[in-house]
This record gives C-alpha cells, sequence and structure tokens, in this order.
C-alpha cells in the first residue's frame, strides 16, 4: 500500500513538474489576456519606460545605485546585482540595483508576469513588487519575495490593515511557495477591484479578497496607481564575501482582460 501511494506521488510530480515547465517555456498567450506591452531586456534598458531605483530610508531602498556595474545586459536577461560597496564607506557598505516603471492603475484589471531567476546569498532578499506612486510604505504587494538560500518564496499583501490594524490573518495575507528559486520561474499577479490573485509558472498560488469590514485599510489595491518595481535588498549584517547576489530578468509582460476586438 505504501509502495503503491509513494509511487502515485511520485507519478504526480512528474506530471505537475512537466506543466509547470511547458508553461514556463510557454509563448506569450494567456487564456483570457492579451498583451500590451512586453520587455526582454534584449538590446538595452529602455530608460523611458524604467527608472533605476533611487536610495531612499525604506529598507527596500536603502542601498539602490545607479552604478552602472550593477545592472548588466547579457543574453537575454537583465542582471541586477547587490555588491560590497568598492569605497570604504562605513555609512554605505553595499549597493545593489533595481528598476521600477508604472505598473498598474487605480480601478484597472491588470496582469503582470516576470520570468526571473535568482542567485541566491545570505542576507540578500530579491523582490518582484507593486508598490503605490505616492510613496506610502505600508502598502504592498509581494508578487515575490524571496531570503537567502531558502527554496521557496513568498507572496503577499501589506496594508494598514495587515499591519497597523494587525489583521495578517483575516483573510491571511501570505503564502509560502515551494520553487527553487536559482531556476528560472514565472511569477504573477492578477489585480481586480475585489482581489489580488498570485501565480507561479501559471498555478494559481494565492487569492487574497476584499471582504466587508468596519477595520479601516484592508484592500486599498484597487483605490490607487501602482509601480512596479524589481530589485534585492541586502541586510546590514550581509556577509560580503558571499556577494554578489544577482536577480537575473528574463522578461517582463503585462496584460489587459482579452475582448472581441483583441481575440480576433
Amino acid at each position: 500500500m505504501n509502495k503503491n501511494i509513494i509511487l502515485l506521488l511520485t507519478v504526480l510530480g512528474c506530471v505537475l513538474s512537466s506543466c509547470f515547465q511547458q508553461y514556463n517555456n510557454d509563448d506569450k498567450f494567456r487564456k483570457g489576456w492579451s498583451v500590451e506591452w512586453e520587455e526582454n531586456f534584449d538590446d538595452q534598458l529602455d530608460q523611458t519606460s524604467w527608472s533605476k531605483i533611487p536610495s531612499g530610508k525604506h529598507h527596500m531602498y536603502r542601498y539602490m545605485s545607479d552604478s552602472s556595474a550593477l545592472y548588466v545586459l547579457e543574453d537575454g536577461n537583465l542582471i541586477l546585482k547587490g555588491i560590497a560597496n568598492p569605497l570604504d564607506d562605513k555609512r554605505l557598505p553595499f549597493l545593489t540595483g533595481g528598476i521600477l516603471r508604472e505598473g498598474v492603475k487605480a480601478n484597472e484589471t491588470k496582469r503582470i508576469e516576470a520570468r526571473v531567476r535568482i542567485n541566491a546569498k545570505v542576507g540578500a532578499s530579491p523582490y518582484i513588487a507593486l508598490v503605490p506612486d505616492t510613496g506610502e510604505d505600508n502598502i504592498i504587494i509581494d508578487i515575490i519575495d524571496q531570503y537567502g538560500n531558502d527554496e521557496f518564496v513568498y507572496q503577499s499583501v501589506t496594508s494598514e490593515y495587515t499591519t497597523t490594524q494587525g489583521m495578517p490573518d483575516n483573510p491571511p495575507s501570505s503564502a509560502l511557495v515551494s520553487v527553487n528559486p536559482m531556476e528560472y520561474h514565472i511569477y504573477g499577479v492578477e489585480k481586480y477591484p475585489d482581489s489580488i490573485v498570485f501565480y507561479v509558472d501559471g498555478t494559481r498560488t494565492k487569492k487574497y479578497p476584499r471582504i466587508p469590514t468596519d477595520i479601516p485599510g484592508q484592500f486599498p489595491f484597487n483605490d490607487m496607481d501602482m509601480n512596479l518595481l524589481i530589485g534585492l535588498r541586502l541586510s546590514k549584517d550581509t556577509d560580503q564575501a558571499v556577494l554578489p547576489a544577482e536577480v537575473y530578468i528574463d522578461w517582463v509582460r503585462y496584460y489587459e482582460p482579452q475582448t472581441e476586438e483583441t481575440s480576433k
């Protein structure tokens, strides 16, 4: 009996792995969606659409720099790096790369995907996120957040409701997804007026809904314009000897709901 169960689980795992791989290598078609724009990073960073994330007090931006050493185009990837500061500066021991562009507008229904792999290092935390263009730092949609050598990623939402109001579990605001971040995966999110839905390699991993509640700040995500950020942060205690940490971005795609016109 036990052998049969093990065999069944093994076969099921192989089937799922095959499906994920097929999706990972799939073309840009997604059922029900049409591509509005895509960035393949083949030649150069389109600086009319993308900007380098400026440094700031928030931990996501603490070591951000526009140094060209942190932004490398290679084999159709944009590689964002986290390195030790070559200058002896105790106030700024590290430099990290990150990019941003306009993400989703208020009241829009959109889908965003990015095909990414991570050269993980202890002390490094790569991320793909949507943040308010107003700069508020307690509202975030984390398409992925990955820590050190963990073989999983977090997908989550952060808001006044989940932090200040102390309600991260009603409804659950985060999911842990088992993946090997050192391999390419397609990380995605769909934003609706009443929910945020997360994906990895085409598999839905989590839905965070708008719920009826008198507690403020539960679902602010449809009411504001949000920017798309891809980057990495480093802990101040990171061992410089393990660096660089790297994020390889193969492509980013932005979808709108398919209509009769776009489906023709």
